[in-house]
């Protein structure tokens, strides 16, 4: 303990401060995400499992399998097929002539753009979960000097000559079709109306002054121009289109869906792993991050303390 109070006391004004400053802030930040890994673990554990039928809007926890919206798809870069996937390209930059250290810069991302289905068997719910946090098993992530796998032999061979020291890492994420799926969010059933029916006018009408054809029509009188009374039944047409439209799809019920909230302390939620593996993972996130920032606050401070005492 001697020792380490003198190097304390030793220690260079600049080089002591600046490190205590930094593991004062690691700390903090460790012990943020810990608790936020708490509060995670405590929605998880509170939140009763919802069955798709019965369940009530609002903040849910559903468990079921995943399907497809529509067709299966297939992933972006390795082609898998899939119910959903998310991707990303990132390019190495190296900081030096010489090559010896760098960093990553993303170069390109997406996702499915769509969403997919959990059916739980008593019913199916849409989930899109771009904006969520995402624990999924299938996840797989490549070094090589392309972008993507879709092109290949299909380079231009000048294209290929300046790309040919260029080091890519790519990251692809899926769901598969009847992969069980968890997901905790905002459960809500859309509900059509005349807000619904008066965009759908809207639409209609920029469509139709698009189409010269459409426009012609309108004019009854033949001069060349739409007027006021002219454009008035056009309107009162595209309305009562809008609320055949309407009422066809108001025949079916709509499906519910799984969406992210407004309010920070409700996490969107989409994993692929089971709810025990899940808890596991947030338990020793929640644990280890608020221990060991504590262990470094409590080092900075008792070193901050030690060199004042000295």
């Amino acid at each position: 303990m001697d020792l380490l109070a003198d190097a304390i006391a030793t220690e260079d004004p600049v080089g002591f401060w600046l490190g205590a400053a930094i593991a004062a802030g690691v700390g903090a930040w460790l012990v943020h995400r810990g608790l936020r890994a708490f509060w995670g673990l405590r929605l998880i554990v509170d939140t009763p499992t919802a069955r798709i039928r019965s369940a009530p809007q609002g903040y849910v926890e559903l468990q079921g399998l995943a399907a497809p919206l529509r067709e299966p798809l297939r992933a972006r870069l390795t082609g898998k097929p899939c119910v959903w996937y998310q991707w990303q390209v990132e390019e190495y930059q190296s900081s030096s002539s010489a090559r010896r250290s760098g960093h990553w810069v993303t170069r390109d991302r997406g996702d499915a753009g769509r969403p997919f289905l959990i059916d739980d068997g008593t019913g199916q719910a849409e989930v899109l979960p771009a904006n969520a946090k995402l624990h999924l098993r299938s996840r797989d992530r490549w070094q090589g000097p392309r972008p993507d796998q879709s092109d290949r032999g299909q380079q231009n061979p000048i294209t290929a000559f300046f790309r040919r020291h260029r080091r890519y890492r790519m990251t692809e994420a899926r769901v598969h079709d009847g992969e069980p799926v968890y997901v905790l969010g905002r459960f809500e059933t859309p509900r059509r109306g005349v807000r619904e029916r008066a965009a759908l006018t809207r639409t209609l009408l920029a469509r139709w002054k698009r189409d010269p054809g459409r426009m012609q029509a309108f004019d009854r009188d033949g001069d060349g121009e739409v007027d006021l009374a002219e454009w008035d039944r056009a309107r009162a047409k595209a309305a009562r289109l809008a609320e055949r439209a309407e009422a066809k799809l108001s025949a079916d019920p709509p499906r519910p869906r799984m969406v992210a909230t407004s309010e920070p302390s409700q996490p969107f939620l989409v994993s692929t792993e089971d709810e025990a593996t899940l808890l596991t993972k947030l338990r020793l996130r929640a644990f280890g991050g608020t221990a060991l920032g504590a262990l470094l606050g409590v080092g900075a401070a008792a070193a901050v303390l030690a060199r004042l005492g000295a």
